[in-house]
């Protein structure tokens, strides 16, 4: 019998219900009992069989039994869940009334039927909305992020936590490839790495079929199980693609419950649910992206820079801190351009790009620093709660880079390689004010062209 049914005996089966047929059958000394599945009497004795003609043991098997004093025929009634109960027709040696337990049991059916459904409709509601409150509580903490990979990984860990695993990654497609943007556990060292769509593993089956895929045991599982495993340790599997009107942007995996349990059909749908949200917010941090983003380098734009400025000046204000802004562009860039052509010239600058970010402490601990692109060959740096001093070690430690790098058409300038001037500015410093800033980061850096390109140049 399924637990809800044993669970929640008594709110389908009513111990009065047959008590209406017991008072219009009274004067014809027949009537009827209900006994659970345990052999537990569970209504209660009609008052007309209290006589010595009633036998008050009522055997548990189907059919009829001859007494002294009477005969009891019995009935199962069950209901689509399974075996509920027995309902039991006594009758006094010289009752000649016909026998009614089919109705007695049809009456029960019916009405513990209707019971258990809507019983289970109650349940599911209770359980969809538990789901859709863990599922907003996600969704708050989600949608505030704008930044990428920022929010891959916080999908990644409401995943982990509304499920319970230690093993869990995220992959979004870019071309023809799943990239890794967040892990955990056993593979979380191949963040940002990638493989083909069309690779025999269980991910790239979901992003090219855009269907979900739950495995119980993927030691015994015949499709997925040999040769495509996910985790090595995993035994239980959960992988949704990410989409949004029928366009796959990624794939979604949790592998292995800490408890032991294999994944089940509830958890592949919150799963989903979490997926369907996940899809949206990385498309729109995407478009946001593309918003705020040069196409070229990757880095941010002036706008998006100008807007950061000044939320980065008012907490520097509240926190009584610092904001260090650095300002380089790349020396004699029109030279270069001219003489190499546009396409050497935009692989220059995407190449200055990718080198200023890896070295301006942007990424891991340093989130919050912004790099962008300024205009042309001009860049900006912005070091949030960084002194002017070690923003020049910032900046000394790029202008090396960029020195020491071989840029294809780099020896066709005037230095005979690709180079940078840089200039450093501080708030408070040198300066109050956003505008202010800017203008003293460029007056350093003219300083710097003025001392013959190819350094770094204090403000004030």
């Amino acid at each position: 019998m399924p637990p809800q049914v044993e669970t929640h005996l008594e709110l389908l089966l009513e111990p009065g219900l047959l008590d209406g047929l017991n008072r219009s059958f009274a004067t014809l000394g027949i009537g009827w009992v209900v006994r659970q599945m345990d052999g537990q009497l569970y209504s209660q004795w009609p008052d007309h069989m209290t006589g010595q003609d009633w036998l008050a043991q009522v055997p548990l098997l189907p059919g009829s039994h001859p007494w002294d004093e009477g005969m009891a025929v019995q009935k199962m009634v069950e209901i689509d869940a399974g075996p509920l109960a027995w309902v039991c027709e006594l009758r006094s040696a010289g009752s000649t009334a016909p026998s009614l337990i089919d109705h007695a049991a049809d009456l029960l059916r019916r009405e513990s039927g209707l019971r258990y459904e809507l019983q289970s409709t109650l349940e599911e509601l209770i359980s969809k909305y538990e789901e859709l409150t863990v599922v907003y509580d996600s969704a708050e903490t989600i949608v505030s992020i704008t930044d990428l990979d920022g929010m891959a990984q916080r999908i990644l860990d409401e995943a982990a936590d509304l499920l319970d695993v230690d093993h869990a990654s995220l992959m979004l497609v870019e071309k023809d490839r799943l990239v890794v943007k967040a892990a955990r556990g056993a593979r979380k060292d191949l963040v940002n790495s990638s493989l083909p769509l069309d690779a025999d593993q269980i991910s790239g089956h979901v992003a090219r079929e855009g269907k979900p895929v739950l495995v119980e045991d993927l030691a015994t599982d015949t499709t997925f199980g040999r040769g495509s495993r996910e985790e090595d340790a995993a035994r239980s599997l959960c992988s949704v693609p990410l989409q949004v009107r029928g366009s796959v942007l990624g794939v979604l995996n949790v592998n292995h419950k800490r408890s032991g349990d294999p994944f089940n059909s509830g958890d592949l749908k919150l799963l989903m649910a979490l997926g369907s949200l996940a899809a949206i917010s990385i498309q729109n941090a995407r478009t946001y992206q593309n918003a705020i983003t040069d196409r070229l380098t990757n880095l941010y734009n002036y706008g998006y820079f100008r807007e950061q400025l000044e939320r980065f000046l008012d907490v520097a204000r509240e926190e009584e801190s610092t904001v260090s802004m650095i300002m380089f562009d790349i020396d004699h860039f029109k030279n270069f351009n001219d003489v190499n052509g546009h396409d050497l010239a935009n692989v220059a600058l995407v190449g200055v790009s990718s080198l200023c970010v890896a070295n301006s402490r942007q990424q891991g601990d340093r989130m919050p620093d912004l790099v962008a692109r300024y205009g042309g060959e001009e860049f900006m740096i912005l070091l949030q709660g960084v002194s002017k001093t070690d923003a020049y070690l910032t900046a000394e430690r790029i202008r090396k880079q960029v020195e020491g790098t071989h840029y294809e058409g780099g020896q066709n300038q005037p230095m005979g390689k690709l180079t940078i001037s840089m200039g450093v500015a501080n708030f408070p410093e040198d300066a109050e004010n956003s505008e202010a800033l800017i203008k003293q980061a460029d007056q350093a850096l003219y300083k710097a062209k003025r001392a013959g390109r190819n350094n770094v140049q204090l403000a004030g």
